[in-house]
């Protein structure tokens, strides 16, 4: 048993990396951008086989504009049309109060809510414009984006 511990000890100590200084520094990104938007309406619905399982639909964004000199996303969603998978009346269910948004940031940046904006990638109220600010990698830079989606059209 002894002989056992001493082995492990000893390949532990393979592992572990003595080199403190020499490294090249990797450069910290400055970018705080949101380079993609989309959205999303998730449910749930049973599978051929009767299992409930969760469904997203990504809701078209007609006239999305994102402006990065000014930190704000605009959006007019549409809604897709019914589907052997996604029923006339699962499209009448989705509206701004219930929605998922997410995106895409520059690399290694990080995105939080500001002022009771929901968090992303989850469904969340997006019925009134909402704030987010973007972090760069190298953690001092910072944007403040706006976000305002336009009304969904009316599904009769």
């Amino acid at each position: 048993m002894k002989k056992y511990i001493y082995l492990m000890m000893t390949v532990s100590l393979l592992f572990v990396s003595c080199l403190k200084s020499g490294l090249e520094d990797l450069p910290a990104f400055e970018e705080v951008e949101i380079t993609h938007f989309n959205l999303e309406h998730r449910y749930i619905a049973k599978n051929t086989n009767g299992i409930e399982q969760l469904v997203s639909k990504t809701l078209t964004n007609g006239d999305l504009v994102i402006d990065a000199d000014n930190g704000t996303i605009t959006v007019n969603p549409t809604i897709p049309g019914a589907s052997s998978n996604f029923s006339q009346e699962e499209r009448k269910k989705i509206t701004l109060a219930n929605i998922v948004v997410y995106t895409k940031l520059s690399p290694a940046a990080s995105i939080a809510p500001l002022e009771g904006a929901p968090q992303l990638g989850v469904p969340g109220d997006f019925s009134v414009p909402r704030k987010y600010k973007v972090t760069a990698a190298d953690g001092k830079t910072t944007k403040v984006w706006t976000i305002t989606i336009g009304n969904l059209p009316v599904i009769n």
